[in-house]
Formats: C-alpha cells, structure tokens, sequence
C-alpha cells in the first residue's frame, strides 16, 4: 500500500470546517470511484493561531496514483482551485511512502 502525504496551512477552524465539507462532498467521493484508492484521511495540529493540515490518501499501489495523477507528475500537489483560495498556503509537492508493517487497521489489503 501507498501513502500519498500533503501539507497546508488554514488560517482559522472555520476554514477547516469548510474544507472538510468539500472534501465530504466532492473529493472523498471521486477519489473513492478510483480504482486502487482504498481511501483518505485530514488531520490537523495547531501551530500558533493557525493550523498544519496533514493530507493522507492511501493506495493499492504507484499504478493507482498514476491514475489518479492523469498523466501530471507524480510529486506534484493536485490542488484544485476552490481549496487554493481556502487555504493560506500549501505544498506544491507530495510525498509517498510504501506501508512495511503496522499494528492498526489500515486501508485496503496489506500482503507483507
């Protein structure tokens, strides 16, 4: 399995909230309808007045993210528009990391 990690930063809970509705209504869903997303996760910390949101979508494998990705580079943040102005910033990159071993419940299948 794949994690696929992506940071930002919201000014406000507020925004958080919002964000989480568009994620619930639109994101969440259309990455669901993918074949090989075994799902996402939106965690938060406070940092000062603000919040670092942490991004976790989880794969079957880099054949999958290559869908998902529609042909852009892989380590490129996909960001759309309507989520660029909620947030005070973001990355412009991802990072991935294959799942080895763990001791919870996870997404999908984990064969190792």
């Amino acid at each position: 399995m794949i994690i696929r990690s992506w940071r930002a930063i919201a000014t406000s809970q507020a925004v958080i909230d919002e964000y989480i509705a568009h994620l619930q209504a639109t994101t969440f869903r259309e990455m669901a309808a993918l074949d090989g997303n075994l799902g996402a996760s939106l965690s938060k910390k406070p940092v000062g007045d603000k919040f670092e949101l942490l991004y976790l979508s989880y794969w079957r494998d880099m054949d999958a993210v290559k869908l998902f990705a529609k042909g852009a580079p892989l380590d490129d943040a996909i960001v759309k528009e309507s989520t660029q102005k909620r947030l005070e910033s973001y990355d412009p990159k991802v990072e991935y990391f294959e799942v080895c071993a763990s001791s919870a419940t996870l997404p999908g299948q984990l064969n190792n």
